[in-house]
């Protein structure tokens, strides 16, 4: 659902959206969201965006590469819109901090499926796990952990050479 400009009146708007986008450009909707946004307009085709969004994602598990369901409470957005190619910046300008809570839009529409996807994915954990407790897959024979123990070794037998050893004889720690 676009927001028409125009439509926009002095003391901003509220809308609600329920919706699915694509979280992660994979050609699939799958991610259900519901979001209150407010845009009001600060003068010179720049306007204040803020509100909430929730949602699930589906999220892959970075140890043992399981598939489970992330919730996303209530993750707050507070930015400025501002027309595409309005602010011009030389190569050497330095950002300050309200720059950088700046999106741009185009044309006479502002689509806010857009901005919220960017919001659902800062929140996402860099190294999602669906538990703390996960164990992982061996790296030996990539059997889950989480599902059975394997026989699998991995560290060195007893007496056998590290084979990192040899840089011990390269570095050599520094005395204090």
């Amino acid at each position: 659902m676009a927001i028409k400009i125009n439509d926009i009146p002095p003391e901003g708007l509220t809308v609600t959206l329920a919706d699915k986008l694509d979280l992660f450009d994979e050609g699939t909707a799958d991610t259900p969201f519901t979001a209150q946004v407010t845009v009001k307009a600060e003068g010179a085709g720049i306007f204040h965006v803020n509100g909430t969004v929730e949602a699930t994602a589906s999220l892959e598990c970075s140890r043992c590469l399981k598939r489970f369901t992330f919730p996303i409470k209530e993750a707050a957005m507070d930015f400025d819109l501002v027309p595409e190619g309005a602010r011009k910046l030389s190569a050497e300008h330095e950002l300050g901090r309200s720059e950088l809570d700046t999106e741009f839009y185009r044309g006479g529409e502002i689509e806010p499926k857009e901005f919220i996807r960017e919001q659902l994915l800062l929140t996402i954990p860099m190294v999602p796990v669906h538990s703390p407790d996960c164990k992982g897959l061996c790296p030996v024979c990539g059997g889950d952990r989480n599902e059975r123990d394997c026989d699998c070794r991995t560290e060195l037998p007893e007496g056998a050479a590290s084979p990192f050893a040899a840089l011990k004889t390269i570095i050599k720690p520094e005395k204090e």
